[in-house]
């Protein structure tokens, strides 16, 4: 009896190895993917978001939550932006367009998170990123909210000398962000966007990251 209780522990514990063996393999395999040649900075390690507390337009919590599930892409300015933001916005419905041409490659949300939210309250940023495109959502909240979202994805932004009228620009990062379903920032996007190779890049980083579809 002793005998055979010592051969069951000595396969379970031979299955334990082996399962262990299989797991490092994996993480080996993984790890020992190529990484894609691609025009957008894949980070080499997915960086966690912090946990963050802003508005979306909508009026809803705009959390790490909201970004769960699915993939996003965030893009960081303000409306009274002269250039940068409107070009970008516009580049990225170019990019949502060529993946209406791909409808089995998973669309990923677009957020347009205002910096400035002094004058851009939740209607303005409906209103303004629905011209760009109705499915774009924007976002902002107070500074200290905004500071602990950007400063973790290494967003920078400054406010410039108001003028006469009280007007200011506001000196802000243009590259676009990659978050995946963790809630992870992956890569950056970074201007002038092509929409074709960046879709291409995108479609070859959720692969790298073994998304099928």
């Amino acid at each position: 009896m002793k005998f055979r209780t010592s051969l069951v522990y000595a396969g379970l514990a031979a299955l334990a190895i082996a399962a262990g063996l299989l797991a490092s393999w994996l993480v080996f395999q993984r790890h020992e993917q190529p990484r894609p040649q691609t025009a957008a900075l894949l980070l080499h390690d997915a960086k966690p978001l912090p946990d963050f507390d802003l508005k979306d337009s909508d009026g809803q919590p705009f959390t790490k939550s909201s970004l769960l599930g699915h993939w996003s892409l965030l893009y960081f300015g303000y409306t009274h932006c002269p250039d940068a933001c409107p070009t970008t916005l516009a580049a990225l419905n170019q990019v949502m367009g060529e993946l209406a041409r791909r409808p089995r490659l998973p669309r990923p949300t677009v957020y347009f998170v205002s910096v400035d939210p002094k004058r851009d309250d939740l209607k303005l940023l409906k209103t303004y990123t629905g011209y760009f495109n109705p499915g774009f959502i924007g976002a902002t909240g107070g500074e200290d909210a905004l500071h602990a979202l950007t400063q973790a994805l290494g967003v920078d932004y400054a406010y410039g000398k108001p003028d006469a009228e009280g007007d200011y620009a506001v000196d802000h990062s243009a590259f676009v962000v990659l978050v995946d379903r963790q809630g992870r920032q992956v890569a950056l996007f970074t201007p002038p966007l092509d929409a074709k190779r960046t879709v291409a890049d995108y479609s070859d980083i959720l692969k790298y990251y073994g998304e099928t579809w």
